[in-house]
């Protein structure tokens, strides 16, 4: 375990150092006018504050209604100067692996590695922690390094704090609620957080809000077939769940919704979900990669000494993966009843942590029901004879995802990677310099005119999009400039007249 938590240190050095030539771009600037604009005025909090309100309120009548999204979208950390900027890859990285590893641990330790003894041996609780430990390394090792669009995810504020952001407050309202109905102590305070992360979740993006749903709906239903106690519990979080699917409404039934809605052609809710299982059977094929299948092997006698000997109940295989099979598909049915489309790379981010987080519960349920219903079962057989060889294991599937990682045939294959080869051929410095000085230009008030050059460096991490003259489909990041600098007009210099 503590190999991997530093080879897992390692590989987040170049992640995060690449951050240091990080700077806003495209929608940054849309949702930032209003807050830069205050700051710049007084260098208040409270004046940011108030903006960023006026901000949510103007969008949610005009364009989408994820209310909680729009709010913090405002608040990049290059409102206040770009140089803070940077701060955005630690937030994502901090958030997306602190809310994994608080829900997994809270899987565990409350409702997986219950024993029928009830007490357990100090040198069994250490074992236990460094074999959950090494399932949220890996877990989190997996989600950084084989997004989608690492660059929307975690190097793009506006687009990671809309779904990386979102989702992992998702995790943390997961973890939320399962403690509120094992906990004896403090419940009211978990209540309390529960409601509040469900009105935060209710004007997250579609994709969170609808799973958010989804989840208070299944935990209430499946408490109310419980036991007396566990009633109680469930009328309790009618609560949360009140707050989340009024959330939800307010998001989905936005005026803004209707005149966005009218820029992309929709299908219907029918077909909707009947490609939702489509794309969601497609995409499971895609990402079921090497490295990753590697992951779950090297997880597979870790998690089989977790759940052995466990006194908590299990699901039957089948329906485990029947429900984490519609939570998955779910994820698609909101871009393809409004876009017609399976959604761009950054929903794609969040869509595949979701699969490597239900693939994971999936594999603790399957095994943990396996040892107790079918103890001879050749697969439980196998994994004891493992288990005699548990160091060699984890060893060589370690190895394994090393050499994966390490010999990648496209070398933007993994997030680490391609930040280290940006560091070293010296694009990422170069990009950085390039907007530098743009950004001179753009706080320069004696320059109310500004003309500017086109990009020649674009890492793969970093890059997002340029801006454009008049007639060309990226001015609309012209015109936003505009507004966030106080300007008259960027021009690009076109390259051809540049030659």
């Amino acid at each position: 375990m503590r190999l991997w938590a530093l080879a897992f240190l390692g590989s987040l050095i170049p992640l995060l150092y690449l951050a240091r030539y990080s700077v806003p771009g495209c929608d940054d600037y849309t949702y930032g006018i209003r807050t830069h604009g205050a700051w710049l005025a007084d260098g208040s909090l409270l004046s940011v504050g108030r903006a960023a309100l006026e901000t949510t309120a103007e969008y949610w009548h005009n364009w989408q209604g994820t209310y909680s999204s729009i709010f913090l979208m405002t608040l990049s950390p290059g409102i206040l100067d770009e140089r803070w900027y940077f701060l955005t890859t630690f937030l994502m990285t901090g958030m997306l692996c602190v809310s994994l590893g608080t829900l997994l641990r809270t899987v565990f330790e409350k409702y997986v590695c219950k024993r029928p003894d009830g007490e357990e041996k100090p040198e069994r609780n250490r074992a236990q922690s460094c074999r959950i430990a090494l399932c949220i390394l890996v877990l989190c090792f997996l989600s950084l390094q084989t997004m989608v669009a690492p660059s929307d995810g975690l190097y793009w504020y506006n687009g990671a704090v809309h779904y990386v952001f979102m989702e992992s407050v998702l995790f943390f309202q997961a973890a939320v609620l399962l403690t509120f109905c094992r906990a004896k102590k403090g419940r009211a305070g978990w209540l309390a957080l529960s409601v509040f992360l469900a009105a935060v979740l209710g004007g997250a993006n579609l994709l969170t809000g609808l799973q958010s749903c989804i989840l208070t709906t299944f935990l209430v239903l499946f408490l109310f077939g419980k036991r007396c106690r566990e009633k109680r519990t469930a009328f309790w979080l009618l609560l949360p769940w009140g707050v989340n699917l009024l959330g939800f409404a307010l998001n989905v039934l936005a005026p803004g919704n209707a005149i966005r809605e009218t820029t992309a052609q929709g299908m219907g809710a029918v077909r909707a979900i009947a490609l939702s299982f489509y794309w969601a059977a497609v995409f499971v094929t895609e990402w079921m990669t090497p490295i990753v299948l590697a992951g779950f092997v090297l997880l597979l006698p870790v998690i089989w000494k977790l759940v052995s000997g466990s006194a908590a109940r299990f699901f039957s295989p089948f329906w485990a993966a029947a429900a984490s099979a519609c939570v998955f598909a779910a994820m698609f049915t909101p871009t393809l009843f409004a876009t017609s489309s399976e959604g761009p790379d950054r929903c794609k981010n969040i869509m595949r942590i979701v699969l490597y987080l239900l693939v994971f519960l999936n594999l603790v349920n399957d095994l943990g029901w396996l040892g107790a219903n079918r103890p001879s079962h050749p697969f439980c057989r196998l994994l004891r004879i493992v288990e005699e060889s548990y160091a060699a294991w984890l060893l060589c599937a370690s190895l394994l995802i090393g050499l994966i990682f390490l010999l990648p045939a496209d070398k933007n294959s993994y997030t680490s990677v391609s930040a280290l080869r940006s560091l070293l051929n010296g694009e990422a410095a170069a990009y950085y310099e390039e907007n530098a000085a743009r950004i001179e230009l753009y706080r320069d008030p004696a320059q109310p005119d500004v003309t500017i050059r086109p990009l020649t460096a674009r890492p793969y991490l970093l890059f997002k999009a340029d801006v454009g003259n008049e007639g060309s489909n990226d001015y609309w990041i012209n015109l936003s400039i505009l507004g966030y600098y106080g300007k008259n007009s960027v021009t690009v210099i076109e390259t051809d007249a540049e030659e």
